[in-house]
């Protein structure tokens, strides 16, 4: 398993339990979708996983060690990246500079390296540059690279969040609705990516409510709904759970 969450409860205060003894596991090169009404915890759930929030009992297992009480920085250096509902990203840069900079092999990262001078990092940013240039072959952006965050559509700015989720090289990426708000050429273009980046031994888990892409790229369902996970091999199985569909219509 690369993750396991065993007996997570998390409340905010003077609220009921939003995670209520919440343990599930995911298998590595697997696609996962996390459904669920507004409000019933997904994104919470994401928090704790990557660090943001801690909660206040249970453990997170990431490739057989404990993280429940690590940074989000240490979390996400083992290996766990994460996309946001509000995108974050850095729209004065270009594509191609967003990119670069979520490689964890930017000598840049560090105050004291970027001091030096540039010819000192010449070939490792030659070999950013050219890594850079695959990674925005592979995601779509190659029309775009120079454009600034800021002025590119809201599909192609889907689809460099999840270009850096990737190029920060993680092996578990948390894709917080991938495919919201954004038109069926975009979605047909993540759907193909995300199938791609399994192939290439990356484990997935989604936030999503588009049942068509869920129905399309996941192996398998985990479904959110006063604290509790239930789990679906298929969503045929969940539409046909008609306490899972009175709680999500």
């Amino acid at each position: 398993m690369i993750l396991q969450l065993q007996n997570i409860t998390f409340t905010f205060p003077g609220k009921n339990h939003l995670l209520d003894n919440v343990s599930l596991s995911l298998e590595e090169k697997k696609i996962y979708a996390l459904m669920g009404s507004n409000g019933a915890g997904k994104t919470t759930l994401f928090n704790l996983i990557t660090g943001f929030i801690k909660p206040q009992s249970g453990e997170i297992i990431f490739r057989s060690e404990k993280i429940t009480s690590l940074s989000s920085f240490r979390i996400n250096r083992k290996g766990l990246g994460r996309t946001f509902q509000d995108l974050r990203l850095i729209t004065k840069l270009t594509v191609k500079e967003n990119i670069i900079l979520a490689m964890q092999d930017n000598p840049n990262d560090n105050w004291l390296s970027a001091m030096l001078p540039e010819n000192f990092h010449r070939n490792s940013n030659q070999k950013l540059d050219k890594k850079a240039d695959e990674i925005i072959e592979q995601f779509f952006l190659n029309d775009v690279k120079n454009s600034f965050g800021a002025e590119i559509s809201y599909g192609q700015q889907k689809l460099l969040t999840l270009a850096c989720c990737v190029a920060n090289g993680a092996s578990l990426l948390l894709l917080d609705e991938a495919v919201a708000g954004i038109q069926p050429e975009y979605r047909k273009k993540i759907t193909l990516l995300i199938k791609q980046l399994k192939e290439q031994g990356k484990t997935i888990m989604l936030i999503e409510h588009n049942t068509d892409f869920i129905s399309d790229v996941a192996d398998k369902i985990f479904f959110l709904h006063e604290g509790i996970i239930s789990t679906f091999e298929t969503m045929e199985t969940l539409k046909n759970d008609k306490q899972v569909m009175e709680a999500y219509i």
